[in-house]
């Protein structure tokens, strides 16, 4: 039997797939969250057809009547908000393009999240999986691949992305690709052009015609697929004995709450993430706040 997400992701419904089509063309939607959309839509529009209706026939309270069974189900905010907004899209896009008069989702509410404050690494759990001083025994992948994610806070995707032309080994820089296939140039701090020049040698060695341009290759040579990157930041972790789930969108994380802290802006730290809003970004003002706080009662007389 096929899997709730493989059924998705075949969107075997036309008007799905024309939403998401669309959505592609004007936002260029990730692959990630264009499957997640698809879900969504997928499961609305099974929950429909038990009732004997279609997607263009439901109503506001078929919507709300959904999202109910969500909740029961024990779904987090975070789901619910994100199946709210693939409903809102589509219907939106349904009333545009003249499938429907009336758009259902338009008073539709959206869940509360909870504020998530980012758990970023400490300088000293930092150190210990990347440290100041690299042995010789040290992977240079490994280390190539902490660099990038910490030290250039970019995501799992992107660093599975990046390829040796993107790199500006004289000027200090790399080209990014991120969401949407936005490029940003992002900064090489001094740990991160040795790490390059260390892997660069390696690479030498590994590479094969299916390595193309990537920068980071497996053992076979084969590009490393954003995977691969997961399980390598976790073998890591594990080897380090660190007590804690990390994740390459851990290090992102500490990269930009190490800068904040750090005293760095909030439109220089969001130019580097690749956020579109600087409104993502502003999650990080929190951390800042609270940094100061603690140091005005670690240091003020009268705090």
């Amino acid at each position: 039997m096929a899997s709730a997400g493989r059924r998705a992701t075949r969107l075997d419904n036309p008007l799905i797939k024309g939403f998401l089509d669309a959505r592609l063309l004007e936002t260029g939607l990730a692959t990630n969250t264009q499957q997640a959309y698809a879900r969504d839509l997928e499961r609305l529009s099974e929950y429909l057809r038990a009732a004997g209706k279609s997607l263009l026939q439901t109503t506001t309270e078929d919507i709300g009547a959904f999202l109910a069974t969500c909740t029961e189900a024990g779904e987090s905010a975070r789901t619910r908000a994100r199946r709210a907004a693939s409903i809102r899209g589509f219907f939106r896009h349904a009333q545009d393009t003249g499938l429907i008069s009336h758009d259902p989702a338009r008073i539709l509410p959206t869940p509360k999240l909870p504020s998530l404050i980012p758990k970023a690494l400490s300088l000293e759990e930092m150190e210990r999986l990347l440290p100041t001083k690299v042995s010789a025994d040290e992977s240079p992948r490994t280390r190539l691949l902490f660099e990038l994610l910490y030290g250039c806070g970019l995501r799992a995707s992107e660093v599975a992305r990046v390829r040796t032309d993107d790199l500006d080994l004289e000027g200090g820089f790399v080209r990014v690709r991120g969401k949407g296939d936005r490029e940003r140039s992002v900064p090489l701090g001094p740990s991160v052009q040795a790490a390059l020049a260390r892997w660069l040698l390696t690479r030498k060695s590994l590479a094969t015609p299916e390595s193309g341009a990537h920068l980071l290759l497996g053992d076979t040579g084969h590009p490393l697929t954003r995977g691969d990157v997961y399980t390598l930041v976790r073998r890591h972790v594990q080897a380090q004995g660190l007590a804690r789930r990390v994740t390459p969108h851990t290090l992102r994380h500490t990269f930009a709450t190490h800068l904040v802290k750090g005293g760095a802006d909030l439109r220089s730290v969001q130019e580097m993430l690749g956020h579109a809003s600087i409104d993502t970004t502003q999650i990080y003002t929190s951390l800042a706040d609270e940094h100061l706080r603690q140091s005005h009662r670690k240091h003020h007389p009268r705090a």
